[in-house]
This record gives structure tokens, C-alpha cells and sequence, in this order.
């Protein structure tokens, strides 16, 4: 009984650290991702396209924390660097996509404007969902209920996104709460499929 014990309150210990460095790893990756599309953008991509744009914060966000969570991972198990590549041409693609063709005139549904955080919701669910669903094979050698990671990575960017839809004046902390609640719900999603092991 007390081996039992100690060994339910050692791995308890192990899922508190792995979530710490897991919410750390997507909360940083979030900032990091934001401030390195601005630096880029002003530093690399105004020389070949002058235009004030969000070209590249998908990317920038999208390799920025796609590959903070495999250094995490990588850690616990092998796994492959293609999990941040996911996230980056997952995130990356559809960024580039809607601002040239906002920027070449056709109407598409604003990030701003009245229905902003409906917008936000509904493309970080859906792009959490593409992640999540490539992302998974990733995952199945080690989790049996890998296929939950689809809900769990859609859930989490959606709330990510939604967060970072927060009005004036509260807009800085949205933004810094973004990549936390990533953080949080992906990372007990990752722990309950590993408690869900036969």
C-alpha cells in the first residue's frame, strides 16, 4: 500500500513538471512567435514586400511553438522535429493566404470589427484541428487514445485565438493569456491520454 503510494505521488510530481514546462514552453513560444513576425516583418519581409502586413506572423507563431512543444516532448519520447513544421505551414499558410488576398481586394471575414472574436474562435478551432489531426500520428505509437489529441489540439488553439480577441484595455493580457490556455488545455489533454493507457 505504501509502494502504491509513493508511486502515485511520484507521478503526480512527473505530470505537475511536464505540464509546468509544457504551459512555460507554449506560453513563451506564443510571445516569441508575436514579437519575431514584427522583427521579421520589419527587418526582412518590408524589403521584398513594402507593405504593412501579418505575412508571416502565422509562421512565425506556428514554428515558435510547434517546436517549444517538441523540445518538451522530445524529452519524455522520440519524436519527430516534423511536429513543428506542422504547426508552422499549418498556421503559416492560411496567415499568408487571407492577407494577400485581403490586401488584393477580395471581401473576406475581418479579425476585427464586431464579430472579431466569433472569427478568431472559428479559425483557431479549425486550424487546431488540422494540427491536431497531423500531429496525432505523431502520437500513436506511445498514447492509445492519440485520436482525442484532434478535440484536444482544436480546443486549445481555439480558446488560444479567442483570447488574443480581448478588447481594449485588456487586450495585452488576452494576448499574453493566448499561448497559456494553449498551454493548459493541451497539456492536461496530454496527461489524461496518458492516464488512459490500458
Amino acid at each position: 500500500m505504501k509502494m502504491q503510494q509513493k508511486m502515485n505521488s511520484e507521478y503526480k510530481h512527473l505530470e505537475k513538471k511536464f505540464l509546468i514546462k509544457w504551459v512555460k514552453a507554449n506560453g513563451i513560444g506564443w510571445l516569441v512567435g508575436f514579437i519575431g513576425a514584427i522583427v521579421m516583418s520589419h527587418l526582412v519581409v518590408n524589403i521584398f514586400y513594402p507593405k504593412e502586413t501579418n505575412l508571416i506572423v502565422g509562421l512565425c507563431i506556428g514554428a515558435s511553438i510547434g517546436y517549444a512543444q517538441w523540445f518538451v516532448l522530445k524529452g519524455m519520447f522520440k519524436i519527430s522535429s516534423l511536429w513543428g513544421l506542422v504547426s508552422t505551414l499549418c498556421l503559416g499558410i492560411p496567415f499568408i493566404a487571407i492577407e494577400l488576398m485581403d490586401e488584393n481586394g477580395y471581401e473576406l471575414p475581418s479579425f476585427q470589427g464586431d464579430y472579431e472574436f466569433v472569427y478568431r474562435l472559428i479559425f483557431g478551432l479549425f486550424m487546431g484541428l488540422v494540427i491536431g489531426s497531423l500531429q496525432m500520428q505523431f502520437l500513436k505509437p506511445y498514447f492509445k487514445k492519440a485520436a482525442w489529441w484532434i478535440a484536444v489540439s482544436s480546443m486549445g488553439w481555439g480558446i488560444c485565438f479567442l483570447a488574443s480577441s480581448v478588447p481594449m484595455p485588456f487586450s495585452l493580457l488576452g494576448l499574453l493569456l493566448g499561448g497559456v490556455l494553449l498551454g493548459v488545455i493541451t497539456g492536461y489533454g496530454m496527461i489524461w491520454m496518458n492516464k488512459s493507457q490500458p
